[in-house]
């Protein structure tokens, strides 16, 4: 009995690592503890609270000047309706209804363990999602992992059913661990996938495509969650204090949906692979320098075409006596989800109808990065501070966008599975070529782009987790 319980906690503790700790995610998420028991409940509570600095826009010319002729030319009118109105980026997501809100974002509970009988060759992990965040925004509740692993073949384990995928670090280590309350913009707009179909609803006028060619859509869905369903082959290999990991998954590209509606026809290709030099310790709790690269391509479903995605990165991680630094580069290709265009909550006629844009082609790209430091400087105190930055359509001068953000944040540890986050985040939205924002000899549009980013606010954010 003492040994059950002992194996239970063991594989308890490896699912709630504290953030100060490196792991390899693969052995941590897909794979239990020798001994562990038949089956452990688990999860955790992120009561969450966010204070947005920015408010209304206000600034959106009724005329502007041509650059061509000098000439006076009226700013439509459904772009002139949102002065007074608050951009989205300034409400609080999901529900983009206040700038202030106080949510439980997440409650997860879950089970995990191994199959009775098999040698502790099969084991499985369920989890659901209870919480207000973008898997729920169509149901109060859904599954965001529920698979079986199978460690019978050595050098090739087999995961199936609906998991992570093997992206980058982000999308890879448990939210219940991020060092952030928050993703970097650049793994939540590149990464976290959004599922479109094509916009069939316009009721009323909405903002012209002017520059790359874009695709009215409207969202579909959840959001993926870094998820797919698919079947997945990994593990990892151990040198001397070098340990190598690879992992190669085929999903059916639907997120964290079972069924084949969203994406029918279609799969995705996910890969990654690294190397850690490991300075001590071994599980969550062990100090490394990780190295690692990833790519993920397939297509996508819109109307009664498919596109090509393609997604991939590079990064690194360090982890030594309480200090930590990381940083990773991400790139894209196709599917750009561009956003809400305008990006406001419908206020109705005369204003322009805010329609998803996205950008189909494989020539559409963005890309960015984000850097990383936090250390850990007594058992119960940490300090963050993160910087990162996304280029959106890097292709079309008239349509490039820069969203970047600095990240200052704390961290207090009261107990092993109590831990309070603070952050403040410095948000910038700019137009990278203003030059470009040049339509028939006006700047209409470009000229609305610039104020309405330039209202966006720093953001406050407070977050207990609780694991139980």
């Amino acid at each position: 009995m003492k040994k059950t319980l002992l194996a239970a906690a063991m594989a308890a503790a490896c699912a709630h690592a504290p953030a100060t700790f490196a792991t390899n995610w693969f052995q941590l998420q897909n794979n239990e503890q020798p001994g562990a028991a038949p089956y452990t409940f688990w999860g955790f509570v992120q009561p969450t609270f966010t204070h947005n600095e920015g408010g209304a826009v206000s600034g959106i010319p009724a005329t502007v000047v041509s650059p061509v002729n000098g000439a006076s030319v009226p700013v439509p009118t459904g772009l002139r309706a949102y002065n007074g109105h608050t951009a989205l980026f300034n409400l609080v997501g999901p529900d983009l209804e206040h700038g202030d809100q106080l949510q439980i974002f997440r409650a997860r509970p879950g089970v995990r363990g191994v199959i009775p009988g098999t040698g502790e060759k099969i084991n499985y992990f369920v989890l659901a999602e209870f919480g207000n965040n973008a898997l729920t925004r169509e149901r109060p509740a859904v599954l965001t992992d529920a698979t079986v692993t199978f460690n019978h073949i050595p050098g090739a384990r087999v995961r199936v059913g609906l998991g992570r995928l093997p992206l980058g670090e982000e999308a890879m280590q448990g939210v219940q661990i991020m060092d952030y309350i928050n993703f970097t913009t650049l793994s939540d707009q590149l990464l976290n996938e959004r599922f479109v179909q094509p916009y069939a609803n316009a009721s009323r006028t909405h903002a012209a495509v002017v520059g790359a060619p874009m695709a009215m859509s409207q969202l579909n869905g959840a959001f993926g969650g870094f998820r797919d369903v698919g079947v997945e082959v990994y593990d990892w290999f151990n040198k001397g204090r070098w340990e190598y990991t690879y992992a190669v998954m085929v999903s059916q590209a639907n997120g964290i949906g079972f069924s084949d509606d969203l994406n029918p026809g279609n799969h995705d290709v996910t890969a990654r692979v690294q190397a850690s030099y490991v300075f001590q310790g071994s599980g969550p709790k062990r100090e490394d320098v990780t190295a690692y690269a990833w790519h993920q391509e397939g297509k996508r479903a819109f109307g009664s075409s498919d596109y090509t995605r393609m997604r991939e990165g590079i990064g690194a991680k360090y982890l030594r006596h309480g200090l930590r630094l990381s940083g990773e580069y991400i790139r894209a290709k196709g599917m750009i989800y561009v956003a809400p265009t305008p990006q406001f909550n419908d206020i109705g006629a005369p204003a322009f109808e805010p329609v998803d844009y996205v950008a189909l082609d494989s020539s559409n790209k963005a890309d960015g990065y984000y850097l990383d430091v936090g250390w850990k400087f007594a058992p119960k105190w940490e300090v963050d501070l993160r910087y990162d930055e996304l280029s959106k359509m890097t292709n079309s001068a008239y349509d490039e966008r820069k969203a970047s953000t600095w990240t200052l944040g704390g961290q207090y540890f009261y107990s092993p599975k109590v831990r309070l986050a603070v952050n403040y985040e410095v948000r910038d939205i700019s137009v990278v070529h203003p030059e470009a924002q040049v339509n028939n000899g006006q700047k209409i549009q470009g000229t609305a782009a610039g104020v309405i980013g330039g209202s966006i606010g720093n953001r406050i954010s407070a977050q207990v987790t609780w694991i139980f």
